[in-house]
């Protein structure tokens, strides 16, 4: 039995391309009693997974094997997912353990009964058993004349190698528990060695991992290296000076390492993203050139991943995704010189070098690697960082590992990997299939430039964003100011163009001027220049705001191109002022093709200004994506809480909004007079022109003697962790809110929901179904509505429940994107027939 891995073995490029011929031992010596089977038939597949709690690197890998064995049926000791689209509506068969008391939060403390539950899920009726295993899947029961593929991210590593530092991070190191759990670990590794032979062929994630198999096992193993997606990040060449690292804030990864090291280098910036149990410590380390931005949605994380000298990374991991989409940015490592890191980057002995490697987890050690790079160590080029990267796509997983299972079972007829058409026998439904194959043709080369007034984060930019980075098509942008929305457009590969929209910056929404009349008209003439210009290769204008919605009027008008008005504001006088309002009404009549509202409220006053005709005028719910609330689920809120400095036993009531008056914020001020036990967590910043109205809210606080129950944290990224860190959402706008994202944002992080009754409010909140609705403006409702929610654990919980429901069932970010491309490709598709 070989100890060492030859290149055959480990490139799975090489066994796509003749997976016979480049096969191990253990696959050429196959049983005879698995040749003997009956030829080339289809077999029943089953893909059994240790536990289905979270989409992490584990479930990336399962998403791809469901996608090489679409008709395969799915088991798991436990099923507690919330996003399933990735698994295809099947259904998850799971052991007794998914109904034991608290399961779903502690499903961990059942590890002592997962060898005894995976063996009970039955699988004998399968031809084809497959497993993805890092701790107990392998287990699963298979009889002689079943071929088992096991893929293991890793043997158990808490109770093998890693065994002493799992129990110092648990405070098991002495005691009558540490000895119960040591007793548990030995049973866990005898129980592992044994299962080991019931599988027939292993697949390693990486060489490492395959010698990890080969010390514990005794039982060689095949590499195919794990799935990344590399096309989600695009490479940048450009570089700024600044180096990153993102992770899980645990001790294994030596974040803390890392901080220390640049610590001690104040010449070079570090920036940190990343959350968990090691957030307190690592801030304590930071000094001033060292940025913890916390958790950050993959926005964000791809733009720094883009735009970093290099990435850092010092943990020994079995692969490490991370380094690989580190450099799918062109972005080189600097890596720990252990682990999975020796397979996925190429240092100075390769020709075409992708980073570098340090010897030892020491700050002295990552000191001596960064200077070293600086000195230019190691000649690195972006593409070549972009090139090695490939090596681990999507299509390489899918590819080796159907070549390798076909290879081990030549005996089988593999069904093919994309999901078969349903069978159509209805004509009707046949010609409906015909032209949803149409649409989605003409979607594809649908050219859309997007034009918003706006570079911050506003909701009408955040709807917008999770448009253009879903739609298909060509899709570019037009802003009329810089900042964070131009960079999260980029980071999601949107082109993007930055016009001067200074002349509009003095105009509000009431029509008042800070500066004459004719400034203003060149201002909006240069601007409407600059759109002409991108918008004379494009099939439609898509346009965000108003003040952006008059411009591309104008710009399409002359270019004879349609333009759609996503409408995401009430156009009525509580909202705009009799300029403005005239304005609207007749670029709505004469020069917009179609009007999108973001809801009820907003088509219901647009209607009664214009009264266009209902078939330009479409409702469509704004979508908004659960990932970052479900990526929490695993943080606990006292961490939360101390990430953001607020006080871990108090009552925390989160308003979330710009601070603007017509917000209401002073509302929720007032309340907190009738609620003594209460804190407010206002979460927002004065964006447009509104600091007067933040200097009362900051007076009005000293002079109630508020300050130590009212907590400003201003603008903040991380929206999501937020909102976990408090115990109620209010919104509390004292004029109608054209649609209340935060609202749909409160009911995904599971808070309950306080909301005024007003506006867009109403097509989101049924009163105390799921949520609670107020008279906006009154104070005395809402400090009892709040009082209410503080008493009454059992109302929290069944808002809670009818509130996340109603968010995932009707606002999804799917729907809302099919919607928007829907009408924008049925307008783009009409003007390109009138223009022959």
């Amino acid at each position: 039995m070989r100890h060492d891995l030859d290149e055959a073995v480990i490139d799975p490029v090489r066994v796509t391309l003749d997976p016979v011929g480049l096969l191990p031992p253990a696959v050429q010596d196959t049983p005879p009693r698995h040749r003997a089977r009956i030829a080339k038939r289809v077999p029943r597949v089953a893909i059994v997974h240790d536990w289905l709690v979270a989409f992490a690197g584990a479930e990336k890998v399962l998403e791809q094997i469901v996608t090489c064995f679409p008709d395969a049926d799915l088991f798991s000791v436990v099923d507690f997912m919330e996003e399933r689209t990735w698994m295809r509506g099947k259904k998850v068969t799971t052991s007794f353990i998914q109904k034991l008391p608290q399961a779903k939060k502690r499903y961990r403390s059942y590890l002592p009964l997962m060898p005894l539950a995976i063996e009970q899920l039955d699988v004998s009726g399968y031809d084809l058993v497959i497993s993805s295993s890092h701790a107990v899947a392998k287990g699963i029961l298979t009889g002689p004349d079943q071929i088992h593929v096991s893929y293991v991210h890793s043997p158990i590593r808490y109770a093998w190698d890693l065994q002493h530092q799992y129990l110092q991070q648990s405070n098991l190191t002495s005691g009558v528990k540490s000895l119960l759990a040591r007793m548990v670990l030995h049973y866990m590794r005898n129980w592992d060695i044994r299962t080991s032979n019931s599988v027939d062929h292993f697949i390693a994630n990486s060489a490492f991992i395959a010698r990890r198999i080969n010390k514990v096992y005794h039982r060689d193993s095949h590499v195919i290296f794990p799935p990344v997606d590399v096309e989600a990040f695009q490479l940048c060449e450009v570089k700024e000076d600044f180096y990153l690292t993102a992770s899980r804030m645990v001790p294994y990864k030596k974040i803390d390492l890392i901080v220390e090291a640049f610590a001690k280098m104040p010449e070079r910036k570090l920036v940190v993203i990343g959350d968990g149990p090691d957030m307190r410590k690592i801030r304590d380390k930071a000094t001033p050139n060292v940025e913890i931005m916390g958790y950050q949605p993959f926005s964000v994380l791809q733009d720094k991943m883009r735009r970093a000298k290099a990435f850092v990374f010092a943990a020994e991991e079995d692969f490490g995704i991370s380094v690989v989409e580190a450099q799918a940015c062109g972005t080189p490592v600097i890596a720990y010189g252990k682990g999975g890191a020796l397979e996925t980057v190429l240092d100075s002995s390769h020709a075409r070098p992708t980073g570098l490697f340090f010897d030892e987890q020491t700050t002295d050690a990552i000191i001596d690697a960064v200077e070293g790079f600086e000195l230019g160590a190691v000649k690195i080029n972006p593409a070549d960082c972009r090139a090695n990267a490939e090596r681990f796509s999507i299509k390489h997983f899918r590819d080796s590992l159907r070549a390798y299972v076909q290879s081990v079972a030549p005996h089988f007829t593999l069904a093919p990997p994309a999901m078969p058409p349903l069978p159509v026998a209805d004509p009707a439904i046949a010609a409906a299939a015909l032209q949803l194959d149409q649409d989605h043709e003409e979607a594809d080369a649908m050219r859309v430039l997007a034009v918003d007034q706006s570079g911050v984060l506003g909701g009408a930019e955040l709807s917008l964003l999770e448009v253009m980075k879903n739609m298909r098509g060509t899709n570019e942008t037009v802003l009329f100011d810089d900042g964070p929305f131009r960079i999260a457009l980029e980071a999601v590969g949107i082109k993007v163009d930055v016009l001067d929209g200074a002349a509009l910056g003095g105009l509000s929404k009431d029509g008042g001027m800070k500066r004459s009349g004719t400034g203003m008209i060149g201002g909006v003439m240069s601007l409407v220049r600059g759109t002409l210009e991108k918008s004379r290769n494009s099939d439609v204008i898509y346009v965000n705001t108003q003040r952006a919605m008059v411009v591309g009027a104008i710009a399409g008008l002359i270019s004879r191109r349609p333009v759609v008005w996503h409408l995401r504001d009430i156009v009525s006088q509580e909202h705009f002022g009799k300029t403005q309002l005239t304005i609207i009404k007749w670029c709505t009549k004469l020069m917009l093709e179609r009007v999108i509202a973001n809801s009820t409220a907003s088509a219901v006053a647009l209607t009664a200004l214009t009264r266009m005709k209902e078939e330009r005028l479409d409702v469509v719910f704004n979508g908004i994506s659960a990932e970052p609330f479900t990526e929490l689920e695993s943080v606990a809120q006292h961490e939360l809480r101390a990430r953001f400095g607020l006080p871990q036993d108090a009552f925390l009531v989160g308003s979330f909004s710009r601070l603007a008056r017509w917000k209401g914020q002073h509302i929720l001020l007032e309340a907190l007079l009738e609620a003594p036990e209460m804190h407010a967590v206002l979460v927002g910043a004065a964006l447009f022109g509104e600091d007067a109205y933040e200097a009362q809210l900051r007076a009005y606080v000293l002079e109630q003697g508020l300050a130590d129950r009212v907590h400003f944290l201003g603008f903040q990224h991380d929206i999501a962790g937020c909102m976990k860190a408090v115990d109620v959402v209010a919104h509390t706008s004292i004029s109608p809110e054209p649609f209340g994202r935060v609202i749909i944002e409160g009911m995904l992080a599971k808070r309950p929901i306080v909301a005024a009754r007003a506006g867009g409010v109403t097509d989101i909140v049924e009163d105390r179904e799921n949520g609670i609705l107020c008279t906006p403006g009154d104070v005395h409702a809402l400090a009892g509505a709040l009082g209410e929610l503080s008493s009454d654990a059992g109302l929290r919980k069944r808002l809670v429940e009818q509130g996340y429901a109603n968010a995932i069932n009707r606002f999804g970010t799917e729907r809302y994107v099919e919607s928007v491309q829907k009408i924008l490709s049925d307008v783009a598709g009409k003007s390109r027939l009138k223009r022959g």
